[in-house]
């Protein structure tokens, strides 16, 4: 009995008919806005031209940035830009998003929480007594009551279990090791009064691939 030919279109691919995406991401030597798409990229095992430009250096590529700001993530020649539009797109592409609709809903979620801690970190301001109050108050006050509503949140959507932020891991994990990557040195305790989170954020570093990026990734204070 013959066997048909399979058409091209209809054969499974080899490693010989995939086309390798070629990536680069340009930021500033540092972790800032770009380190949950390098932890995307560390997870998913996808290579990638890490691309560092030292502050001294920004202006000259300053223009060759559609928005004239980074991160950007160039793919095949394409910049892409807006980190956490970035961030979703990796996400997306290499399934860290979560399983269901809901779950894509509840990392934005997180993202957004993330987000709005942030903003109320005092970087623009240049007086340095205020300044010095303002970051106590985002140390003690403003952070502490927000990740108290996010553990609530996280017990909730669990039933109380051990596990990551939608269940299995997503970009909105990657997202809170960084940001508390950023916060911890600052104060130590400030996982202090959310214990689920606190080993969230022990259970996301001790993930292998986060591991291995987090003990070879360039040094930084940010």
């Amino acid at each position: 009995m013959l066997i048909p030919e399979i058409p091209i279109y209809s054969r499974p691919f080899t490693l010989s008919t995939v086309i390798m995406v070629q990536y680069k991401l340009y930021y500033f030597n540092g972790r800032g806005r770009a380190e949950v798409i390098r932890l995307i990229f560390a997870v998913a095992g996808v290579e990638y031209e890490d691309i560092r430009i030292g502050h001294e250096d920004w202006p000259k590529h300053k223009a060759s940035m559609p928005l004239g700001q980074m991160p950007v993530l160039e793919v095949d020649g394409k910049k892409m830009v807006q980190s956490g539009a970035i961030g979703r797109y990796l996400a997306n592409k290499y399934g860290l998003l979560g399983s269901t609709d809901m779950d894509k809903y509840w990392a934005d979620v997180y993202g957004e929480m993330f987000e709005d801690m942030s903003k109320k970190y005092p970087f623009a301001e240049k007086d340095e007594e205020k300044k010095k109050e303002l970051m106590k108050q985002f140390l003690t006050v403003s952070v502490p009551e927000a990740l108290l509503k996010m553990e609530k949140l996280y017990v909730d959507n669990n039933n109380g279990k051990e596990c990551f932020l939608v269940g299995e891991l997503s970009v909105a994990d990657l997202a809170f090791m960084t940001f508390m990557d950023f916060l911890v040195p600052m104060k130590e305790d400030i996982l202090g009064g959310v214990p689920k989170l606190a080993a969230l954020y022990k259970r996301v570093r001790e993930v292998p691939k986060v591991q291995a990026w987090v003990s070879k990734r360039p040094q930084s204070q940010f």
